[in-house]
């Protein structure tokens, strides 16, 4: 579990490089986040041995970080299950700015919900995972629902699989270096050499269709979304084997997908300017 290792230093992309060994880390602070990350399941609320367990520090020390916590006001307790407070998304609101990647993305996100029915999401590369950004559903849920902030992992998503296709090879061999490759289905890919010759696929056809890598049942489409040829994230839309196949997927939902994320990624870099100055001479 990340929440068990020692912090890392990360290349561009999000994939730990060298241990960091620098004393102006502040250990407080690291284990303070450690504790909130516990919180990214899909459980609500949680006991402190389940904390505990998650995060791997000692249980005096987590109930020092969860009273400071609920001092500030960004976690409370109640019946003995700790859970966070709407305040917690104030320490976000600097990410989910008008000019940040899901703001920019949603509406165009609305457009492909529109035109192809299925769930529509946004992730970027972190680590050995994909965090999703921004989501919109289609009227019909789909099952294993992902909400914002979820991890999941690259691996085995389609948005993962497009992101590390458009990295530096360096920063894919940090992943493979890390990455535990856990199968979650039959169709997950688990050999390195498998996967990195699905990465060179992908990134020949510019997109990624993954069929029941994750879950059963589920599969999901996913496009770069590019400014000056960098991932600035991925957008995917994702279904059922009921509603759709790995073709329909192909010739009806990818292109509705490279059509949004070029006009993402258009937005995206006219509002962020200082983001892509060009270096002067």
């Amino acid at each position: 579990m990340e929440s068990q290792r020692e912090a890392r230093v990360y290349r561009d992309g999000g994939i730990p490089v060298a241990e960091d060994r620098s004393r102006d880390r502040i250990q407080s602070i690291e284990r303070g986040i450690e504790v909130l990350r516990a919180f990214g399941g899909h459980d609500a609320a949680l006991s402190p041995s389940e904390i505990v367990a998650r995060v791997g520090l000692p249980r005096p020390v987590v109930r020092r970080i969860l009273l400071t916590f609920a001092h500030l006001g960004y976690a409370r307790s109640q019946n003995g299950m700790w859970s966070l407070t709407p305040r917690i998304l104030e320490l976000s609101s600097g990410y989910f700015s008008t000019a940040s990647l899901p703001e920019v993305a949603y509406p165009f996100m609305g457009e492909v919900v529109e035109r192809t029915g299925e769930t529509c999401s946004v992730g970027v590369l972190d680590g050995v995972d994909i965090i999703h950004v921004a989501r919109v559903e289609d009227r019909r849920p789909l099952p294993d629902a992902v909400r914002v902030g979820m991890r999941l992992p690259a691996h085995a998503t389609a948005l993962g699989k497009v992101l590390l296709a458009n990295v530096p090879d360096a920063t894919v061999d940090d992943f493979f270096r890390v990455a535990p490759l856990e199968g979650h289905t039959p169709q997950t890919i688990v050999d390195e050499a498998g996967l990195r010759l699905r990465l060179a696929q992908v990134r020949e056809r510019g997109f990624d269709v993954s069929v029941e890598e994750l879950h059963p049942g589920m599969l999901a489409a996913a496009v770069p979304i590019l400014v000056d040829s960098e991932a600035v994230g991925a957008l995917a839309a994702s279904s059922t084997t009921v509603r759709e196949s790995e073709q329909s997927m192909i010739d009806d939902v990818v292109p509705v997908l490279q059509d949004a994320a070029v006009r993402v990624a258009r937005t995206y870099r006219s509002a962020n300017p200082q983001l892509f100055r060009t270096p002067r001479a």
